[in-house]
């Protein structure tokens, strides 16, 4: 072959691949193109649509629902069918039709040829300008009694707006409405062979209590996928997976024949079950809103734990919003148990002595001298509230004694002191389940005197969850656990998938020291400790308080606190840690410090939730003498 016959073959067979992909390209347009942009004599195209899949239900550690999901429907009117008069003369037809003599006797067939020929009847005699008009009020009388929204079909129309020849594109008439209403509304618009509306289902995230524990659940967005708390944390497993489905559609994106069509079914989410007890979460929250209305305070926080295996029992945090409505969240979203720092004060203390016990510098008997309540060691001096001259570890707790404290953070040394006080778990984040968390503020100063602020709780940023969890480890012996709030992944027929066993991080003390240390903050709660308001009858309860300044503008306040309590019940075997932060009281009806403000909400749980654990009494209860 010639090389100039090579060359026009060559040419020839280029041709002809450019002429098929144009021709494979236009196929393609015609199969998936807009609905706009195809013309009149276009015999058909396909349509995909997704099929939105459910989310997974969260439950409580009983299997109690926290959040579900509605099944509800958007109603979208196409507006270029809508101004078709060939499309919309079938409705005006049958509002016509089922007033003939056959109509109520007749059979589907019958009906279906009477339709067809008042429609054939209205097509020849009247305008189309006409005939779309009385569709629409046909459509507004349909619709208006079935959506609240319209209180008239003339607020339906004007929604609609004008319906002019040539019209294009889509409209929402209705949002999210119930899937009862919107079935009822589907096959009264089946019924009266109206083409125009789409119906687009969907479902709506719903909580049955949408006030407990708003914080730790969470939100989703519109298209269902977590953006706060547990909904976001485990969407991974909550979202479930779309599907879709393809039909074919004619010009008038009306569809062709009733079997046209292909379904991907949508996938269900996996459900997610919390280690919190709803019950117990709804006892927090009504006492923290009770001791903040005392209190005079909008800020705080409630976190309650199982210290032998880290779960999370209740978390509730103060200002909180609902979550159905989801008003106020960008004033309300913070979750204060995890996100918010504070200078903790004297629950701090535990570090300190627990040290000097675990290093076998002291003992609960073991004195120290506290001078005459300014010890000017240091400058500016510790001081106490009072000068208590030589205490006992159990009476610097019982009394919290700055400079107590001070005294045995001194026997443990700086350095040894940074090294339990981050065994504790201050300074890093607890590793919970839910974003945001804050990791709180350390440091490893060399300044002698920030140290003696350290050990009674200034100069550090810590987070309730942290306390608690810190006290958790004082409770069950010495570990310090990761915070469990996700207990299981379910499948929607209750198979578990995955399973969240409790985590030891490392053992901070050992269980004698913790049993020392139980015993020592006994003391806190009884005669002569700085958090009698804090017992429980029945039970011996073990805490520290703690009270400290706020910083406003740079420097401390001292008509400003945040005022805590920390503590745990039984004493020889707590079942449960609570920890309880109100911040800036100021209430003129008490004194703002842990014993006065803290504690007491903190008797009023702990009672409550022992009572509704079931826990045995420890301790016989004393009853008040008969009045004479």
């Amino acid at each position: 072959m010639s090389k100039g016959l090579q060359v026009r073959v060559l040419m020839v067979c280029l041709a002809l691949v450019a002429g098929l992909s144009a021709l494979s390209g236009r196929l393609i347009y015609l199969q998936w193109g807009s609905a706009d942009d195809l013309s009149s004599s276009n015999p058909g195209r396909t349509v995909k649509r997704p099929l939105l899949a459910q989310n997974g239900y969260i439950v409580d550690r009983n299997e109690e629902v926290i959040a579900r999901n509605n099944p509800v429907t958007t109603i979208i009117v196409d507006k270029k069918n809508l101004a078709d008069a060939s499309v919309v003369a079938a409705g005006v037809a049958h509002a016509r039709a089922v007033l003939h003599e056959d109509w109520a006797s007749g059979s589907e067939q019958r009906r279906d040829r009477i339709v067809s020929s008042i429609r054939h009847d209205i097509l020849s005699n009247r305008s189309d300008e006409e005939i779309v008009q009385q569709h629409l009020a046909f459509l507004a009388n349909i619709l208006t009694p079935h959506l609240d929204e319209y209180e008239h079909r003339d607020d339906l129309l004007a929604k609609i707006g004008p319906v002019k020849r040539g019209a294009r594109g889509e409209q929402i008439l209705a949002k999210e409405i119930p899937e009862e209403i919107a079935d009822r509304i589907q096959d009264s618009v089946k019924e009266n062979r109206i083409q125009c509306l789409r119906f687009e289902k969907s479902y709506r995230r719903i909580y049955p209590n949408p006030k407990l524990a708003a914080h730790v659940v969470g939100l989703v967005n519109y298209k269902g996928e977590g953006v706060a708390g547990i909904e976001k944390a485990m969407s991974r497993y909550l979202h479930g997976k779309d599907g879709y489905e393809i039909t074919k559609r004619d010009a008038r994106n009306l569809p062709l024949g009733k079997t046209s069509g292909v379904i991907m079914p949508p996938i269900t989410g996996r459900d997610v079950q919390l280690a919190l007890d709803l019950g117990l979460q709804a006892i927090v929250e009504e006492e923290l809103d009770a001791g903040l209305a005392f209190a005079e305070s909008v800020r705080g926080a409630i976190v309650v734990m199982k210290p032998q295996t880290g779960e999370v029992l209740a978390m509730a945090s103060r200002p909180t919003y609902d979550l159905n409505k989801r008003e106020n969240v960008d004033v309300a979203g913070v979750n204060y148990a995890t996100q918010a720092v504070y200078e903790p004060g004297s629950t701090f203390k535990i570090i300190a002595t627990s040290a000097a016990i675990e290093c076998g510098l002291a003992n609960s008997w073991t004195r120290v001298f506290c001078h005459d309540g300014v010890c000017n060691e240091l400058k500016p001096p510790v001081k106490d509230y009072a000068p208590f001259g030589w205490l006992t570890l159990e009476e610097v707790l019982a009394k919290s004694s700055n400079i107590g404290t001070y005294q045995f953070a001194k026997m443990v040394g700086r350095e040894r002191f940074y090294d339990y006080m981050e065994a504790y778990g201050f300074g890093k984040r607890t590793g919970i389940d839910l974003g945001g968390e804050q990791a709180g503020l350390t440091s490893r100063s060399t300044n002698n005197r920030e140290f003696a602020s350290k050990c009674y709780g200034y100069a550090v940023n810590v987070t309730p969850l942290q306390v608690a969890n810190a006290y958790c480890a004082i409770a069950n012996g010495g570990k310090l656990m990761k915070p469990l709030l996700v207990k299981s992944v379910m499948m929607p027929n209750g198979q578990r998938i995955e399973t969240y066993e409790p985590e030891v991080i490392r053992q901070v003390i050992s269980p004698e020291t913790a049993k020392m240390m139980r015993r020592a903050l006994a003391t806190v709660t009884e005669p002569g400790g700085t958090a009698t308001l804090g017992a429980v009858p029945g039970f011996g309860v073990a805490g520290k308080t703690g009270t400290a300044w706020k910083v406003i503008d740079g420097g401390y306040d001292k008509n400003r606190k945040v005022a805590s309590f920390a503590g745990m019940l039984p004493v020889d075997n707590p079942e449960f840690v609570c920890v309880v932060v109100i911040d800036d009281p100021r209430t003129p009806n008490a004194s703002h410090g842990g014993g006065t403000i803290a504690a007491p909400i903190f008797s009023k749980v702990a009672g409550r939730l022992a009572s509704a654990m079931n826990l045995k009494p420890t301790r016989a209860v004393v009853a008040p003498l008969a009045s004479q």
